[in-house]
């Protein structure tokens, strides 16, 4: 009589005669080696490679930052506002009271006093032009770039740091320069509010440029960003002084601080302008927004407060901008 054979599994080994141990019903199998981790190699692996991927990044975003900062160096937009910034700190010093019939180099507290709403201005639209420029130029660089392994959000941060950091270099150069030509000629009196309004300037192209950049991501296309930007600057430096004093007429019934302490907090460069006025320190030279704020928090109080607000929409801006570009990439 014949054996009848079992059909097998054709994927199920079968042990030869030689196997050993020989396979039983009760015996399982151990797993590899190399399944088994020990918790001190998990412990220390996962640390290294988060810190392996941050370090990767600031990589990745400081290269960024250095092209950034060459191509703004090599454009004539930084060599033309850096010599306007010169002229003017000396040409305010020498001929400040030419009026007067009286030429010669003055002190800084006269120098930070004239040159304060001219940085107030030209400031602010060199950092939206810088911005919005290196976002929606005619070159291929940022298609190019964006093609790359690396994210977008450390583009916007990278672009950020290179054209700040380029805008910071030319307003020490201008204030450092024309601040050392003065102090020599005229003596270093009144200087910390000549440093603070150099500071404050210094923090206004920061927060123009992200805030160009963010522009630029809410509308791709270059007239359009230049638009906006300029009507930014427009409504910064010129609208918004208007709008507070119609505001204040049309609510005259409100206490005063209630209008114009909002107003303040909501313009960064009415802002820089009240916190150089209380650099400057001569209470006869304040407006009703630098006395609203001395009243509510003192000098110090103040000061704290308008850089703290600063930073905020500094930050702001660049949050923004990298959500809806991390958006769009998907």
């Amino acid at each position: 009589m014949s054996a009848v054979l079992e059909p097998r599994d054709p994927f199920v080994a079968t042990p030869g005669p030689d196997a050993w141990p020989p396979a039983g019903p009760a015996q399982a199998s151990p797993p590899p080696a190399s399944a088994v981790i020990p918790d001190a190699v998990t412990a220390t692996t996962a640390p290294a490679g988060a810190a392996t991927h941050r370090r990767g990044r600031a990589h990745r975003i400081s290269v960024v930052a250095r092209d950034e900062f060459r191509r703004a160096l090599e454009g004539r937009w930084l060599f033309g506002f850096t010599a306007l910034l010169v002229a003017l700190v000396l040409g305010l010093s020498f001929f400040g009271l030419a009026q007067s019939r009286e030429v010669g180099f003055q002190g800084f507290a006269r120098v930070t006093l004239s040159l304060m709403n001219l940085v107030l201005f030209i400031v602010p639209l060199t950092g939206l032009m810088l911005g919005v420029t290196s976002m929606t130029g005619g070159s291929s660089s940022l298609p190019l770039l964006l093609a790359q392994p690396i994210g977008r959000g450390e583009v916007l941060v990278g672009k950020l740091a290179g054209l700040a950091l380029a805008l910071t270099a030319a307003q020490a150069v201008a204030f450092g320069g024309g601040g050392v030509v003065v102090a020599l000629q005229a003596g270093a009196e009144q200087a910390a509010a000549f440093a603070a309004l150099a500071g404050l300037s210094i923090v206004l192209g920061w927060l123009t440029v992200s805030l160009a950049l963010c522009l630029s991501v809410l509308w791709p296309d270059r007239l359009r960003a230049m638009s906006a930007a300029l009507g930014t600057w427009l409504v910064m430096v010129v609208a918004y002084d208007l709008a507070v004093v119609g505001a204040t007429t049309l609510l005259a019934g409100l206490p005063l601080e209630s209008v114009l302490f909002p107003a303040l907090l909501l313009n960064p460069v009415d802002l820089a302008r009240v916190l150089t006025t209380l650099a400057v320190g001569s209470g006869a030279l304040f407006g009703p927004t630098s006395a609203v704020l001395m009243k509510m928090f003192g000098s110090r109080g103040g000061v704290t407060l308008g850089l703290v607000v600063l930073a905020i929409e500094t930050v702001l801006p660049m949050v923004i901008a990298v959500r809806v570009f991390r958006r769009r990439d998907g």
